[in-house]
């Protein structure tokens, strides 16, 4: 019968029948024989129907697949289909079935897969009908099905399934494996890497576009929890895109990773290439979420290196805030790119571009004034806060381009960007010259245009004068008609747009037009910005030279306005310098001297010459246009309708951009050089190709140039190439040097060259390269370019052109070393990149020697030491590495404006002595800008170099920020070392320019003002400066810190959110912002703060520069001084009496005044030490730094002085007592005191009797004072003197003697007092041990500040003299001789007991403050806190109604649990916990945790304390646990963690939580402490946490957790739990399930707890103190160590280093079990085999796998030699420095308890054995090579080193003497050549030594030690039996022998040992 339905009938039949149809063959024959044999189309139908009506009959988890597939095969013969008999029934009706096809056919109306159970059963037929083939995807994804639902769950089904049952990994189109995601994500995604097929993505997305969106969304669910990574690049591969689910699930998901998350690079690596469109809309939707993450976007940019592919592909505004960012980082040459894009997109771009800095500045001006009012407006956001503000560097880029362009903006978007040019000038002053010189983009109607030129037709035609055409053009100006106006204001713009053309005008029309120009300025037709720019044309034709065509124009128009000179003081001062004017025009010079007479009788004198020396700072025809020129009637605007402003005396950035660099020096030179030049169009066409050169196109360009640029012409070029792009765009250097190198010509270079060369020589001549920044930034940039240039591509620099040298040395002398290291570090740090000339290549060492001297210096500035600083570390050298010359010895060196070298102070007959400078890190005058000093003489101040921040500073911000310690357990994770810092250095850039810039420009405007007042008749420019800069610096850091404090929080914290987004939830994420912004945010304020005062202490100097001048020319002449311009104004005679200025210096009270600024408390610590401890008037805080320092108080003559200059030594020092009488009996007290000391001085202060001399004068001190300020300054005096002879016991203990008595009669703040300043005193000399135990002794330091600043430097780069000296502290005042406890040092022990885990010998520092503490505790008195049984200690204060509701709910649980022991979920009861709050994630569920666990160890403690009670007295027994509470508590962590989804975070808090209550337990309960309730606990979690299968990734985690804990609790921190510590990390639940985890994940952590345990035991075992609780840990850990070795060698083999590194010397069989270890794969050859031939066995040829890379051995810089001296054997003095560098210091010997550096002597011979091995790979049957460098370093090592050296080098050898593999051959062969050639019986007595004593060890021996033994006294080859030392004693031959038995067998050792080693040995004896 045939099947109508084409299959349905079928299927519908054996529906009808059911499942008991295929109950047996023969009810299935029944059903199938009225039917034709099936077709695939049946069988399709049949296998759906099969699987639709299978619905919840096979439900469940998809665990135990084969299984289920077993039974979903059988059935059980009445409910379910017996799906195996029903396959092999269709197989044998249709014997020829296509199971493909089959599987095509399934698209059926009415196929469903309805749940896991259906798939199960259709893949049970699938599997037996097909044999076992894997399922045909293309039928399932290949194309869409008409049954689209359907085929949606199928699809559905089949995605989620587990490998075994549907598999993916045969799909056709795959995506590659993701690998190196974090968190253990799998590379496939899913096990059956459903996600890693593309046609499902395709398939997925088809579907989606069609109406089943939602459907779709249902099937990514698992995916995006599972395996978003892989998903997502799935998804990105489908091109047409995903329909609804693109902006609902793609385009979030890229989002995600585009912002911050830890598989971001991974992630976006791998999504660029394949969808840039996706991760560009992706960058887009993140920057209009929030305008701050364009700093994230531009990171992503730049990791991706797509940054010009974003800025071409993205909308306008954002791709211009990404650009202008960009820019600001220097990763974009914006003005080139901005002209680009104007090119390319036309006026649509440029409208954008006017739109987005319209919003930029109108969001700026409102940040600075919510900044400044935010304290008192909580609530109050900026509007700033999401936006990075422009700079004015990227500001004026944009103006300068837009106004290049302005011919194709629209009229609208034109009116746009004038207001936009009126709000920059208003924001920023100093771009009113960039507005004024971009006035040509007015543009005009045509009509107008016309106009315009009839008139200036109608002139030169003669038909109307010049004088008419200025009538008109006065018409025009004051007309009402809008017409008229913009006439005159384009003939105008016309005029002065014509200006770079005037050159090619003819001689009358230029006369013409110059007469135009005069009148213009003479009628006042121009004013302000036109003015000035009128006038700076004038001057500028002028400077052209006599003769010119130019200087004719120059003279003629100045003739017309020449007798209004008078009105412009500066020019006047800047036309009399131009050269030749007097002799070609004596008339127009007559005029100019004239006006400067005029000016100097109307009392403008002194402010003319300030102002000139000002613009000298600056000359040229740029500084000029910056004068602000400011005429008597000032308008709102000028001629072309532009905002009126100042225009800036300097370049706003100097260093930005090329066109904003002063290079007068430069240009003018290159005017002189006559080369030939070719035409125009030529060189305009080099200019264009030049702009557009990259590093894409350098060779397209190369080619045109060669073709345009003739050979003639290439002087022209290199001139051009060298003047205006290298010397002014160092961005581009790199690109520059490819291009000459692609152009191939080496007459090119040379040219090149010459030409650089030539221009170096010009700058170096320059007389401005001491005052002009940016005269130092050209010749800077011209020497990076030649080094790039020659060095780097192994090119010398010649003498004969360039001796770098004679430079140097020329700079030492001139004053010109500023410029000329600069120079010289960019020349030479392109040497690294050479193989020739990186050191050490002797010119350049040469040079670096002379850089050393010039460091050592005395009194030279820190911005030069910087410098050399800087080249030393390019080249990866130490300043100590170098010898220094002495070239500069006896040369002499300009004293007069010498900028290099720091100002002397003057003495008190020169002026008051400066304070050290407002607090917040403010220079002191010795720091204070180098044009101070020559102001004061009258000569301009040259402006300080250098950024707005201190370099130093943001290179070292690292060090400075504080992590909170309650993110110690999250900070790892989060990397928030590194992204704090980040974010920090993000907030100060953004912040700082605007701030800065506000609080200066006011506080120097109010300074300037009131001490020009005050000082008005003070003859001292000193004085006048002293009281500038304490004001101006106060009052700037004060507004610095009220506008930037608000705007700097917000700044970090979205910072902060940007960088930690995705990593923390919500809640958690602002938890953790707060506390970092909270803790950092000090830190950013105080370098704002220093910012602030830095930049405001140079500014008020150039302001008072004139004053300066003023005050110096009265004190040449001889003359009172009064400033008549102050005098004359309302002031002083509105002014009260008291406020009036005085003849000479101020009053004490008045003066009193500045001080104070110096004194305002900014931040809360400062406040509050400001009002706690207030600073005396004469103290160290007014009139002295810090003792030793400048400024500081002197010290008083030694013995061997006379009264004279001892008393003028204390007149130095500042010591003022009222009455000489005073003064005198204090120095006389001085000198008696020290010549009684003299005496005996080692004698000790207490050991001497009442009434010794030195007694007698010590309690005399205490007459000497009259009141409290001079007890302080004697006290200064005293504490001064005490450093002065440390030496002596006596005179450091009577001095501190003579303070104490100082301390009780006079001042009892003291202690205060001198703490201060010993924090003052300079670092290498403060630290002196037997002082400041003598002080602390005394009582003369107050603890809690002395406490906290040791810790902040212990803190630091620099601790080591800070360790030294606080270990001398702690042990002897703490231990030794205890006066001080450990409680009140507690910041200092913390750091110590840090800084022992990063040093060498660290444990010996744990101990001692271990020691320290418990000494302190019994010094006490008091039994240890919680002593009592059943107590904990206190721990955090917690409100008593929470934690007895925790016990009451602790109490119901453990009732539940009795109740329904066998429950796991408990949900009513967890239902319950939250609804208390207790499970957010917040701060209450870490108290509920923590009061849990002390709730539990406190029941079970007490327990004990009632058993113990109950006991008979004497019972051996400990008293029982109940540990029903514990137990309790770890099941209901385990509940929340396995069925709550708290997951492995809450298992790290928990542990955490209790780590840290059992530390502080350890702590607190000292000998009390009982660690059997934290151990049940830790077993419960591994019982019910342990994985048993090592693969469980969630069970790897838990147990990388217990690691992780074990790790914070180990018996360095927590000594009492050391026993519990090592049966956990011993235990069968954690040990091997840890070792056995896939791929040696758990390696790493297991390593850890080994070498923490080997270092706690490493102190005991050295100096063999084993009580009989160490030698039972030691047992106990030698018992761990043989359990690896059975079960886990491997992990033995691999990191035998690091173990051998922490055993000591003296295990030698702890050492011999790490040794012994060979991998379990390896069968090891008998090294008793007679005639073994070792270098025969393959293993030889195979070097061992080891931790760690030879690269991590060595320090860099030792490394470095080291493969310098393997490379070349050179230099010797490499080895002969070799030994003390493995010494170490006395302190740190005396720790370790060797003089030896024992880890780098390990790590030298491992180093060089490896090196070795790679040198010459070993082959089979060849020894090693031995007449090798690293032979001879071993050599030279056992030679030099001394016994001690020796026996530990010998055992770093011998530590690798394992089983077979090519680092056991070649170490053995290394000993036993070492024994053959040592030359000394003494060095092969140890050889034998360290050999010996590892075998007469109980066993396991190395196999390798057994073999190099073995050889060693068997071969004749190394006589040993001939040696003197195998027979020294009897014992000793005994034990030879016996050793020799073991090896060899009786005979032939005894024959051997007769023999005495000769030649008679038996040859069976020979290996």
């Amino acid at each position: 019968m045939a099947d109508p339905g084409g299959g349905r009938g079928l299927a519908a039949a054996l529906e009808e029948a059911g499942p008991k149809a295929t109950a047996s063959e023969a009810a299935l024959a029944a059903v199938l024989g009225p039917f034709s044999p099936p077709s695939e189309a049946a069988v399709a139908a049949v296998l759906g129907m099969v699987a639709r009506t299978s619905e919840g009959k096979l439900s469940g988890d998809m665990a135990g697949i084969a299984g289920s597939l077993a039974a979903a095969a059988l059935g059980d013969g009445a409910s379910t289909w017996n799906v195996a008999g029903l396959a092999a029934g269709l197989a044998a009706a249709n014997p020829h079935l296509d199971w493909p096809r089959v599987a095509g056919a399934l698209d059926q109306p009415g196929f469903l897969v309805p749940d896991a159970g259906a798939l199960k059963l259709l893949m049970a037929a699938w599997a037996r009908g097909s044999g076992g083939e894997p399922f045909p995807l293309p039928a399932l994804v290949g194309s869409l099905w008409a049954n689209t639902a359907g085929q949606l769950s199928f699809l559905r089904q089949a995605a989620a399934a587990p490998p075994e049952l549907f598999s993916w990994a045969h799909a056709a189109r795959r995506l590659e494996p993701v690998e190196g995601l974090h968190a253990g994500k799998a590379l496939h995604g899913t096990p059956n890497q459903a996600w890693c097929c593309l046609d499902l993505a395709d398939c997925l997305a088809r579907l989606a576009d069609s109406g089943h969106a939602q459907a779709v969304r249902q099937v990514l669910e698992l995916p995006l929890k599972q395996c978003p990574e892989v998903l997502l690049l799935s998804m990105a591969t489908v091109k047409s895109g995903w329909g609804p689910l693109q902006q609902e699930v793609l385009d979030p998901l890229v989002v995600t990773y585009v912002a911050s998350h830890p598989n971001s690079s991974v992630v976006l690596a791998r999504l660029w290439p394949l969808n840039r469109d996706l991760l560009l809309r992706a960058l887009v939707a993140l920057w209009q979420k929030d305008a701050s993450n364009v700093a994230r976007v531009l990171d992503v940019c730049q990791e991706l290196k797509g940054l010009t592919v974003v800025l071409d592909a993205t909308p306008a505004p954002f791709c211009l805030e990404l650009a202008a960012l960009a820019a600001r980082r220097e990763y974009l040459n914006l003005e080139k790119w901005l002209s680009d894009q104007f090119t390319a997109k036309g006026s649509g771009f440029m409208q954008a571009s006017v739109s987005f800095l319209d919003g930029k500045l109108r969001s700026e001006q409102p940040a600075l004034q919510t900044a400044a009012t935010s304290l008192a407006l909580p609530g109050a956001g900026s509007p700033a806060a999401g936006r990075i503000n422009l700079s004015e560097a990227t500001l004026e880029v944009f103006l300068r381009v837009l106004a290049a362009n302005a011919g194709l903006l629209p009229s609208d978007t034109l009116q746009q960007f004038k207001q936009v040019q009126a709000a920059a000038v208003q924001a920023h002053p100093q771009l009113a010259a960039v507005v004024g010189d971009s006035s040509s983009l007015e543009a005009f109607a045509p009509d107008i245009e016309e106009e315009a030129n009839a008139y200036f037709q109608r002139v030169y035609a003669g038909d109307i004068s010049v004088e008419s055409l200025v009538e008109v053009l006065k018409g025009f100006k004051n007309s009402t008609l809008g017409r008229e106006q913009e006439v005159f204001a384009c003939m105008v713009h016309n005029l002065f747009d014509e200006y770079r053309f005037f050159p090619k005008y003819p001689d009358k029309e230029l006369a013409t037009t110059a007469v135009l120009f005069g009148q213009l300025i003479h009628h006042s037709l121009v004013s302000s910005v036109s003015l000035g720019i009128a006038l700076r044309y004038v001057l500028e034709a002028l400077r052209t030279g006599a003769g010119s065509k130019m200087f004719r124009f120059a003279t003629t128009a100045l003739k017309q306005f020449s007798g209004d000179l008078s009105q412009w003081p500066q020019y006047c001062t800047h036309l009399k310098q131009v050269a030749g004017l007097k002799e070609a025009e004596p008339d127009l010079a007559a005029a100019v001297e004239t006006a400067l007479a005029t000016i100097a009788a109307n009392g403008a004198a002194a402010s003319a010459v300030a102002d000139a020396a000002k613009l000298e700072v600056s000359s040229g025809p740029s500084a000029v246009a910056a004068a602000a020129f400011t005429p008597p009637k000032s308008r709102e605007g000028n001629a072309a309708g532009f905002p009126t402003a100042p225009l800036p005396s300097t370049p706003s950035n100097p260093n930005m951009l090329f066109s904003t660099i002063n290079a007068e020096t430069l240009e003018s030179s290159a005017q002189n050089v006559t080369f030939p030049v070719p035409e125009d169009k030529v060189i305009d066409r080099v200019h264009f190709i030049i702009n557009n050169i990259t590093t894409l196109n350098i060779e397209q360009k190369v080619k045109e140039l060669k073709t345009i640029v003739a050979i003639d012409y290439w002087p022209w070029f290199a001139n051009y190439l060298v003047v205006k792009r290298a010397a002014q765009e160092p961005n581009f250097h790199t690109t520059y040097v490819q291009l000459v190198a692609k152009w191939g010509e080496r007459s090119m270079r040379d040219t090149l060259v010459q030409t650089t060369v030539h221009y170096i020589k010009v700058m170096l001549g320059s007389g401005k390269l001491k005052t002009i920044t940016s005269e130092r930034t050209l010749l800077k940039n011209l020497g990076a370019w030649l080094g790039k240039l020659t060095l780097a591509n192994n090119r010398p620099v010649l003498q004969k052109h360039l001796d770098v040298k004679a430079t140097i040395l020329e700079a030492y002398e001139q004053g010109k070393m500023l410029a000329v290291l600069s120079f010289v570090r960019m020349l030479l740090e392109p040497a690294m990149d050479s193989k020739v000339f990186r050191p050490p290549n002797p010119w350049v060492m040469a040079i670096l020697a002379l850089l050393v001297e010039v460091y050592n210096l005395d009194n030279i500035k820190t911005g030069l030491k910087f410098e050399v600083e800087l080249l030393f570390k390019s080249m990866n050298m130490q300043l100590q590495d170098v010898p220094p010359s002495s070239l500069l010895a006896g040369r002499r060196r300009e004293s007069l404006d010498n900028i290099d070298f720091q100002a002397q102070r003057p003495t008190s007959q020169g002026g008051a002595a400066m304070p050290p400078g407002a607090p917040g890190g403010t220079p002191s005058k010795s720091e204070a800008p180098q044009g101070a000093a020559a102001a004061g003489e009258g000569k301009p101040a040259p402006p300080a170099p250098g950024p707005m921040i201190d370099p130093n500073i943001i290179a070292n911000l690292h060090n400075y920020i504080v992590i909170n310690p309650q993110l110690a357990i999250v900070g790892e994770r989060l990397q928030l070392k590194r992204l704090v810092p980040m974010a920090v250095d993000r907030a100060i850039v953004e912040i700082i320019s605007p701030v800065v810039d506000r609080s200066v420009t006011i506080a120097c405007m109010t300074t300037q003002e009131l001490v020009l007042k005050d000082h008005a008749l003070e003859p001292a420019s000193e004085a006048l400066r002293r009281s500038a800069h304490l004001m101006v610096t106060g009052l700037a850091q004060s507004l610095a810190l009220v506008t930037a404090k608000e705007p700097l929080r917000i700044a970090v914290a979205n910072n902060l959110r940007t960088l930690l987004t995705n990593q923390l939830d919500a809640n958690t994420l602002e938890q953790v912002v707060a506390m970092l912004v909270a803790d950092n945010l000090d830190l950013c304020c105080q370098v704002i703060e220093k910012a602030a005062g830095e930049r405001a202490q140079r500014e008020i100097d150039e302001r008072l520069q004139g004053a300066y001048a003023a005050r110096a020319r009265a004190k040449a002449a001889g003359q009172p001084f009064a400033d008549t311009s102050v005098m004359q104004g309302r002031f002083p005679g509105a002014l009260p009496e008291a406020l009036r200025p005085r003849p000479g210096q101020l009053t004490p009270q008045q003066q009193r005044v500045y001080e104070d600024f110096a004194r305002i408390p900014r931040t809360a610590a400062a406040a509050a030490q400001s009002a706690g401890q207030p600073r005396p008037a004469g103290g160290l805080g007014s009139e002295g730094g810090a003792p030793g320092e400048p400024g500081a108080p002197g010290v008083p003559a030694a013995d061997a002085e006379a009264a004279a200059a001892a008393q003028a030594a204390a007149g130095a020092a500042g010591l003022a007592p009222p009455g000489a009488d005073l003064r005198s009996r204090f120095i006389s007290w001085l000198q008696r005191m020290d010549l009684a000391i003299s005496k005996d001085r080692q004698a000790q202060l207490s050991q001497l009797s009442d009434g010794s001399e030195v007694k007698v004068l010590v309690n005399e001190i205490a007459a000497i004072p009259t009141s409290e300020a001079t007890a302080l300054e004697v006290a200064k005096n005293i504490f001064a003197k005490v450093y002065q002879g440390a030496g002596s016991r006596l005179h450091v203990t009577a001095y501190c003697g003579a303070l104490e008595v100082l301390r009780e009669t006079a001042v009892r703040r003291l202690p205060v007092e001198l703490t201060a300043w010993f924090t003052q005193l300079p670092e290498d000399g403060k630290f002196h041990k037997d002082v400041g135990e003598a002080l602390l002794r005394a009582g003369l330091l107050y603890l809690p500040d002395l406490d906290i600043y040791l810790a902040k430097v212990l803190a630091g780069p620099r601790y080591q003299l800070a360790a030294e000296f606080a270990l001398h502290l702690v042990q002897q005042c703490c231990v030794v001789e205890p006066v001080v406890s450990a409680a009140e040092l507690t910041h200092t022990m913390e750091l110590l007991s840090k800084l022992a885990t990063r040093v060498s010998g660290g444990n010996a520092v744990l101990q001692l403050v271990e020691e320290a503490r418990r000494v302190s505790l019994l010094r006490s008195g008091k039994p240890p806190p919680g002593a009592a049984a059943g107590v904990l200690p206190e721990g955090p204060k917690d409100p008593p109604q929470l934690v007895e509701a925790i016990m009451k709910l602790f109490d119901r649980w453990a009732r539940l649990l009795e109740e329904a022991p066998q429950e796991k979920v408990h949900a009513p009861f967890v239902t319950e916990l939250q609804a208390a709050g207790f499970l957010k994630g917040d701060e209450m569920t870490e108290r509920f945790l923590r009061i849990m666990i002390q709730l539990a160890v406190q029941h079970c403690l007490r327990s004990e304390a009632a058993a113990a009670a109950s006991m008979p007295p004497g019972a051996p027994r400990p008293a029982p646990l109940s540990f029903i509470a514990v137990d309790a508590a770890v099941r209901l962590f385990v509940c929340l963690i396995t069925q709550h989804g708290g997951g492995n975070s809450l298992f790290v808090k928990v542990l955490g939580i209790l780590a840290s209550v059992l530390q502080r337990d350890v702590d607190e309960r000292g000998g009390a402490f009982n660690g059997r309730p934290y151990y049940r606990m830790c077993v419960g979690f591994l019982a019910e946490l342990s994985p048993a299968d090592p693969a469980d990734e969630a069970g790897l985690q838990h147990l990388q957790a217990m690691a992780a804990f074990l790790y914070a609790t180990r018996a360095l921190k927590a000594p009492a739990f050391a026993f519990p510590w090592l049966q956990l990390a011993s235990d069968k639940r954690l040990m091997p399930r840890l070792l056995s985890a896939p791929g040696h994940r758990g390696w790493g952590a297991y390593l850890q707890l080994l070498l923490a345990q080997l270092r706690f035991l490493e102190p005991f075992l050295r100096n063999a103190e084993l009580t009989d609780a160490v030698r039972l840990l030691y047992k106990g850990t030698l018992r761990v160590l043989l359990l690896l070795l059975h079960d886990f060698p491997e992990f033995l083999c691999e990191f035998h280093f690091h173990l051998c590194d922490v055993i000591p010397p003296s295990c030698i069989q702890m050492r011999n079990l790490v040794l012994s270890a060979f991998p379990r794969a390896m069968r090891l050859p008998d090294p008793f085999t007679p005639n073994l031939k070792v270098d025969l066995l393959p293993e030889i040829a195979s070097p061992p796998r080891f931790v760690p890379a030879p690269e991590q051995l060595l320090p860099a810089q030792l490394r470095a030699e080291v493969d310098s001296y393997l490379a070349q054997r050179g230099p010797p003095a490499f080895l002969m420095g070799l030994r003390s560098r493995l010494t170490l210091s006395p302190s740190d010997a005396l720790v370790c308890g060797t003089k030896y550096n024992v880890p780098l002597v390990n790590a030298l011979a491992f180093y060089l054995g490896i090196r070795a091995v790679e040198a010459s790979p070993p082959k089979p049957g060849t020894s090693p090579a031995m007449n090798t460098p690293h032979m001879e370093v071993f050599q030279h090592l056992l030679r030099d080193m001394d016994t001690e050296g020796r026996y530990l080098f010998i055992n770093a050898l011998a530590n690798h003497l394992r089983f077979p593999n090519a680092h056991t051959h070649y170490f053995s062969c290394a000993i036993l050549f070492l024994f053959t050639e040592a030359g000394s019986e003494l060095i092969q007595e140890q050889i034998t030594r360290v050999l010996l004593e590892r075998l007469i060890v109980n066993r396991p021996h190395p196999w390798g030690l057994l073999i190099t033994f073995i050889e060693l006294i068997k071969n004749p080859r190394y006589s040993f039996w001939s040696h003197a030392f195998t027979r020294v004693a009897p014992e000793i031959e005994r034990l030879f022998e016996s050793v020799a038995r073991s090896c060899m067998g009786p005979q032939v050792a005894q024959a051997a040992a007769a023999g005495g080693g000769k030649d008679d040995v038996p040859q069976a004896a020979v290996a």
